[in-house]
């Protein structure tokens, strides 16, 4: 290895994924690995190179794969780079979230030869993603039960208030307390309204 490898080599195996060059072929057949390729897949270097013992495209989850030949593909007719994210099937049977940003090596006629870039893992970021979705869908689903709770209170509230009206000068200070009931549930009911359009918008991006 020159001292040149042994630099990227280096700077590799400090970042959270890898370096790769492949071929431009239906399989990815990788020529070049550089990093923390066995933490990632399970596999070895020497496994993924030339496809020896694994093709690393076959370690791609199925319901990726397409978006990721997608991206890879308007990337190249764009001349410009791609990034996507999917999952990676370990050696051991376990899923991995990698992020992977690369582009594509050309010769003088323009003709790619080469795709390149970099794989990061992105699990822990992915489980966070995924916990703060269930979390913001749960406040959205209880802030949508204290919205229905409040209507039902504001009803309650008309109704007391007619009843109020109807028993005349007696029912005058329940009439004021039906009214202010009413008035809490209204601005409560908006507050709630607010925080789960907030929760969605979070769940959405």
């Amino acid at each position: 290895m020159s001292e040149h490898d042994n630099v990227y080599e280096s700077i590799a195996t400090r970042m959270n994924g890898f370096l790769y060059r492949c071929r431009n072929d239906e399989h990815y057949t990788m020529l070049n690995l550089t990093g923390r390729v066995k933490d990632l897949t399970g596999y070895t270097v020497e496994d993924l190179l030339n496809n020896r013992h694994q093709s690393y495209v076959e370690l791609i989850h199925p319901d990726d794969a397409a978006a990721l030949d997608q991206a890879i593909e308007k990337a190249i007719d764009a001349k410009q780079n791609w990034q996507a994210d999917y999952r990676l099937k370990n050696k051991d049977g376990s899923l991995r979230w990698v992020s992977e940003y690369g582009g594509a090596v050309t010769d003088e006629n323009g003709t790619v030869i080469y795709l390149e870039g970099v794989v990061t893992d992105i699990q822990a970021r992915r489980q966070n993603e995924e916990r703060l979705a269930t979390i913001s869908r749960g406040i959205a689903s209880e802030t949508e039960q204290i919205v229905h709770t409040l209507k039902m209170l504001r009803l309650l509230s008309i109704n007391a208030g007619i009843e109020a009206a109807r028993a005349g000068e007696a029912g005058k200070g329940f009439a004021v307390v039906a009214d202010n009931v009413r008035k809490l549930a209204d601005d409560t009911g908006s507050s709630a309204k607010n925080i789960s359009k907030l929760m969605n918008e979070l769940d959405n991006r």
